[in-house]
């Protein structure tokens, strides 16, 4: 069978910008549920490992819609894509850009939620 989609790349891009798209409006939620005392200070501590997995899970899902082969590789390297673009991007937006151990286990962390969606694409069809 041949692949529908002939450059994976732009799949793959189209999804890291989606998530990263949909991280920036969680993250926005976030913020206001924290302004209006729904949610604890404590709780950054919580959703903040959940954002970062389930944008990196729908840019899997988004980047892998046209492959056919290799899902869970690609849809790791959507995970992937996805945090160190949006690692930099707030790092930017903030105005420092800090390196540390946490970003090894961030990166391995969507890597493997791009996994997972990688792997639950490839079994809907």
């Amino acid at each position: 069978m041949k692949s529908t989609q002939k450059n994976p790349y732009l799949g793959i891009l189209i999804g890291v910008v989606a998530s990263m798209l949909l991280s920036v409006l969680l993250v926005a939620l976030c913020a206001l549920l924290l302004q209006k005392q729904v949610l604890g200070f404590e709780s950054i501590y919580i959703v903040n490992p959940v954002i970062k997995s389930v944008c990196a899970l729908a840019a899997a899902l988004i980047g892998t819609a046209r492959l056919e082969k290799l899902r869970w590789l690609w849809g790791a390297v959507c995970g992937v894509g996805y945090i160190v673009l949006t690692t930099l991007g707030f790092g930017l937006f903030s105005g420092e850009v800090h390196l540390s151990s946490a970003n090894l286990v961030d990166l391995a962390m969507c890597a493997f939620a791009g996994m997972i969606g990688g792997i639950i694409r490839s079994l809907s069809k």
